[in-house]
């Protein structure tokens, strides 16, 4: 038996001293603990209500192209100071996180960034915020063409935005209509006025609508608005204050449009209420439709707020006309995906709206013809041209002209809207299979579209008849088409076909072309 010790239980029994030394290290080796990575969610949440406070901002400021920075110190400072009353490391990042919304909604910033580092090393309650701030272009030129109401529009602007440091923005526009309508206005806006989360707006401006083809009347319109607007969009309010003037210049104008000729006082607020839930990143053909959710917008008009002036009338027959009015619109939209990917999306959008005069005699005096209500074309209802559908009144001869054109105008009506309507439409919007069609962002829709319009003021009707009408005249109509989504709405060709239509309506069957805008 050969003597000697045993090996150890589990390993063998190195064989020389240079075997054992190489077998210790690699031991040393396999004992070292590999590193793991930080989960620096956890560690957030453990540090997250340790003291900490801001003891320094340093700021890098930066203008546009390299050139001079424009923004007031004092502005920044002001939106930068809450930073200061954070006392906890979670309240250090709030308060960040609002400074960048706040500096932001100034609208003057390309980039807004923030650093937080601990420093100085020797009080580690206390950090530096570091502070990056790149400024955006100060003056911008535009020129765009868009159809609105089957009227072709140029438009031209120009605007300035923190000429003077203090985040204001100054603007000046131009829109020439095919049909001679334009306006000129001119507006200054301060993004959050006072350090508040308000938006202040002035406007002026001079308006021409050229409303001859569908009502044989032309507005003109000067006056301000001066509005407050939440930053978040939500909220809006508005005080206008304008002369209006309603024109006859073809002298054919039928005799409800002649009643309404005249000077008019327009003073007026106006509220407006919104709430978007749309998801504007989903894709698919939701994305042709704002978003997958929903949305609702309400506005509020209340005209009439001066005192009343002599020779006030209905009709605007005295250059003292004060409108006095309420005016209530509601709009919604909702947009439900039948799959995960979106290809497929049901819509649906309801809009509705109510005028009615208030002050001694409003109920028996028709309402003015430049605040109803209209309906007709892609944007309110299909099948039937602009203004097509609803009230109308036969146009009178033109003096001056010969026989053969009185009669050829004979059977032309005006447009009269009306003081309440409705409209109903409901579309299943499709992604088209063929990659080349993807590309264009082209979509189908199958869609019913329905809606009603009537008058209820110097109708002398009882207001059980009025609702009657309103049921019994519902129009409706259906159809498929083509749908192309801009910038400035849905570009639409669309087939359709007439359900229901009232005698003197102006339809267009068949193939329909046109741009319809959001109901928000």
């Amino acid at each position: 038996m050969a003597s000697g010790a045993s090996p150890a239980v589990g390993g063998p029994a190195p064989t020389s001293k240079d075997e054992a030394t190489a077998g210790n290290q690699r031991g040393a080796e396999e004992s070292v603990t590999v590193p793991q990575p930080v989960d620096y969610t956890e560690l957030y949440e453990r540090i997250k209500d340790k003291p900490c406070r801001v003891v320094q901002i340093n700021q890098q400021l930066e203008g546009f192209n390299g050139g001079a920075f424009r923004t007031r110190s004092d502005m920044i400072e002001r939106e930068l100071e809450s930073i200061h009353n954070a006392q906890t490391l979670s309240e250090v990042h709030e308060e960040l996180d609002a400074a960048g919304r706040r500096l932001k909604q100034l609208g003057v910033f390309n980039k807004v960034e923030f650093f937080a580092h601990e420093e100085p090393l020797d009080d580690p309650s206390a950090c530096t915020v570091d502070v990056r701030l790149e400024e955006a272009n100060w003056y911008k030129v535009r020129a765009a063409t868009y159809v609105e109401d089957s009227e072709r529009t140029l438009e031209l602007g120009a605007s300035m935005s923190n000429a003077l440091g203090n985040a204001e923005h100054l603007g000046a526009n131009f829109e020439y209509g095919t049909e001679n309508s334009h306006t000129a206005s001119v507006s200054f806006r301060q993004p959050r006025a006072m350090g508040l989360p308000l938006l202040l707006e002035l406007r002026g401006s001079q308006l021409f609508r050229n409303n001859q083809k569908a009502s044989s009347y032309t507005e003109q319109l000067r006056g301000a608005v001066l509005g407050l607007k939440s930053l978040s969009g939500v909220h809006s309010l508005e005080y206008e204050l304008g002369w209006r003037r309603l024109l006859d210049p073809s002298r054919s104008a039928s005799r409800a449009v002649v009643a309404q000729m005249g000077d008019y006082l327009k003073s007026s607020v106006r509220y407006t209420a919104a709430a978007d839930r749309r998801d504007v990143s989903a894709g698919g053909a939701a994305a042709a439709l704002g978003g997958a959710g929903w949305g609702v917008k309400s506005t509020t008009e209340v005209a009439g707020l001066v005192p009343p002036s002599v020779g006030a009338g209905g009709g605007g027959s005295g250059p003292d006309s004060t409108l006095r009015f309420v005016r209530q619109q509601v709009d919604a939209v909702a947009n439900v995906p039948m799959d995960d990917t979106g290809a497929v999306v049901f819509s649906l959008g309801v809009s509705a709206g109510l005028l009615l005069p208030w002050g001694e005699g409003g109920m028996s005096r028709p309402s003015c013809i430049a605040d109803r209500f209209f309906l007709g074309g892609p944007s309110s209802l299909r099948g039937f041209k602009f203004k097509g559908a609803g009230p109308s009144d036969a146009r009178r001869p033109a003096p001056g002209r010969s026989a053969s054109e009185q009669a050829l105008a004979s059977g032309r009506r005006d447009a009269l809207g009306g003081d309440a309507f409705t409209s109903i439409f409901a579309s299943l919007m499709f992604q088209l299979p063929h990659p080349a069609l993807k590309l264009m962002n082209l979509h189908g829709h199958a869609f019913v579209n329905g809606g009603n319009v009537i008058q209820l003021l110097g109708t002398g009707r009882p207001p059980a008849a009025l609702l009657s009408e309103f049921g019994s005249t519902f129009r409706w109509s259906c159809g498929a088409g083509l749908v192309v989504p801009t910038p400035l709405g849905r570009f639409e060709a669309n087939y359709c076909v007439l359900m229901s239509a009232a005698e003197h309506d102006r339809v267009r069957r068949g193939l329909q072309l046109g741009f319809a805008a959001s109901n928000l």
